[in-house]
């Protein structure tokens, strides 16, 4: 019975361990990171925060664009909170996740109050110089044909 009962025991507690396993990695997918406020125009400070992990990067996605990586470290708690003020070049919908926590935190950078779209695309007139151009010179050789052959015209009626 002896030997039941250590064999029992040893059972249970590689099966107790197995089950330690899974809470270790739950724990660590128990975090959080949030952003406030959400979308703002640039010179907006956004404040990001997280908890329940230990942040070493924040890394930030905007479309196809590289990843921009801002260090976060410094701290040994598992709660941060750390800001970033947007510019004018970072317009646009930006993800941001942390080292250490799937969470995903998104942003978006709207145009300042005072663009327009059409600054914010910045497009050009087409110039109409040549066009411009053309259509006088056109105009001068149908007066200047006018002139010369106007008289004939009026020569002949009156022969006529």
């Amino acid at each position: 019975m002896n030997r039941v009962a250590r064999s029992l025991t040893t059972i249970l507690a590689i099966l107790g361990l197995a089950l330690l396993m899974p809470v270790g990695s739950v724990a660590a997918a128990d975090c959080s990171l949030t952003v406030s406020p959400r979308t703002g125009a640039p010179g907006t400070e956004f404040v990001f925060k997280g908890k329940g992990f230990t942040p070493t990067t924040l890394t930030l996605t905007r479309g196809s664009e590289e990843p921009q990586v801002v260090d976060v470290s410094g701290t040994s708690t598992t709660s941060f909170t750390f800001s970033l003020v947007a510019g004018d070049p970072d317009v646009g919908k930006w993800h941001a996740v942390a080292a250490g926590c799937a969470a995903v935190a998104t942003i978006r950078v709207t145009l300042p109050p005072t663009a327009t779209e059409s600054s914010a695309t910045a497009t050009t007139e087409p110039d109409d110089t040549p066009r411009l151009a053309g259509l006088t010179l056109l105009g001068v050789l149908f007066l200047g044909a006018t002139a010369l052959l106007l008289p004939r015209l009026t020569r002949a009626v009156r022969a006529g």
